[in-house]
């Protein structure tokens, strides 16, 4: 899963939120992990063209 813009950045975020109680062997804790990654892998980005922009 790949969040190419702010917009899927906050529906991700928000449905973090309501599953992140997921208990494990669910498809909820699934969903929630691959979830959490994306949203990291997306604020890596950010984080890194705001320090490209710095520079």
């Amino acid at each position: 899963m790949i969040l190419k813009n702010e917009s899927d950045y906050e529906k991700a975020s928000e449905r973090i939120d309501e599953i992140f109680g997921a208990k494990p062997g669910t498809p909820e804790k699934k969903e929630l992990e691959e979830l959490l990654k994306a949203v990291k892998a997306y604020e890596d980005d950010f984080i890194r063209m705001l320090k490209e922009n710095d520079m």
